[in-house]
């Protein structure tokens, strides 16, 4: 079996799982790992993850990890550092990363980098993910049943009380005092979360069309008393649920539409979304396709130490950019979308 050499790049929400997931995959060789925090250096990787003893120790030192000259790095940081990706590139390493990329349309300066680097390294780049990234790809390849697509619509509903990452949130706008309930989102090339437009060029181009333009609009939801999540707070009348619809517009309408709707109350929102936790896919076309997905613990007595299913979808986004390490690494020179790989299961996951 062909081993690949990788750095695992942070040790956070979805870095962790995917540290995991390195140090159990028989195709997978950790040899370095990037940590944050004073208290992580130094520590076996294993120590860090519940995993036996690796001989890994954690480190902050990039250029050290650089020197290690793994296959790849799963470059997982809160915020994508593309002049750091283009260093790995450059020095012919590989890049699989859950930032907020997945096609570079909205990021052309960055993508062009991207891809000089690759050129010059000899290396590819892949952005990835859950939802940007798997579940889009899953609803281009439901298409491939239709004889003719009118249009898609994928919709995410979340409740996102036991997902503590206050800083993304915060960033999004949650636990702002309520303003206009509904505004634009921002595309432009230093807004954050450009990665769920993209979700629609990827769509688009699975059915090989190219969208006119794409737009979106934010919906707010404010808390009706005070909330406190222990790892975060919403004081009364601030925004604690969005729903965010991202549409991709071709031959004069709306052709490709992502809406996610994330909550952080079940009872204390104004107004009070209740749809069920899901993944849901319609397709509107000859046969019209409606799936709905749902990630939950599994019913098997010791197949996993996750505490419920949010963590779940951590372990989805994690793993989209692990199983997609051999062939990111065997791939042509050059940014890839994840609708570029080739069909793939969870190999030697079967326990």
């Amino acid at each position: 079996m062909k081993t690949y050499r990788v750095v695992q790049w942070s040790t956070g929400t979805v870095g962790r799982r995917s540290l995991q997931a390195v140090i159990d995959h028989p195709e997978l060789d950790l040899v370095g790992l990037y940590a944050h925090g004073e208290k992580k250096i130094g520590k076996d990787a294993g120590e860090l993850v519940d995993r036996p003893a690796t001989g890994v120790t954690a480190s902050n030192d990039v250029d050290a990890l650089i020197g290690l000259a793994p296959d790849c790095v799963i470059y997982e940081p809160n915020v994508l550092d593309f002049e750091l990706a283009c260093r790995f590139l450059d020095a012919g390493i590989n890049v699989v990363t859950t930032g907020d990329f997945v096609t570079g349309s909205h990021r052309r300066t960055e993508r062009d980098a991207l891809e000089a680097a690759c050129r010059r390294g000899r290396t590819t780049f892949l952005g990835t993910g859950s939802e940007p990234g798997f579940i889009n790809v899953l609803a281009g390849f439901l298409t491939g049943s239709c004889r003719r697509v009118h249009s898609v619509r994928l919709i995410e509903t979340f409740d996102a009380t036991t997902y503590p990452v206050p800083q993304a949130w915060r960033a999004m706008g949650f636990g702002r005092p309520i303003g206009t309930r509904s505004e634009p989102i921002d595309s432009g090339p230093s807004a954050l979360g450009l990665g769920y437009f993209e979700t629609l060029d990827l769509v688009a181009g699975m059915m090989a069309l190219e969208l006119e333009a794409t737009e979106g609009y934010v919906e707010h939801a404010a808390a009706t008393r005070d909330i406190d999540l222990g790892w975060m707070r919403f004081p009364e009348g601030t925004v604690a649920g969005q729903r965010r619809v991202y549409r991709g517009l071709a031959h004069g309408r709306v052709v490709v539409e992502l809406e996610t709707c994330w909550t952080m109350s079940r009872d204390a929102l104004d107004p009070q979304w209740g749809e069920p936790e899901r993944f849901r896919i319609e397709i509107e076309g000859e046969p019209r396709v409606e799936a709905t997905l749902n990630f939950t613990m599994p019913r098997t007595s010791g197949l996993s130490q996750e505490p419920d299913a949010t963590s779940m979808l951590t372990v989805l986004t994690a793993m989209a950019a692990v199983h997609a390490v051999p062939f990111v690494c065997d791939a042509d020179p050059g940014v890839m979308r994840p609708s570029d790989l080739p069909i793939y299961g969870a190999r030697h996951c079967v326990v």
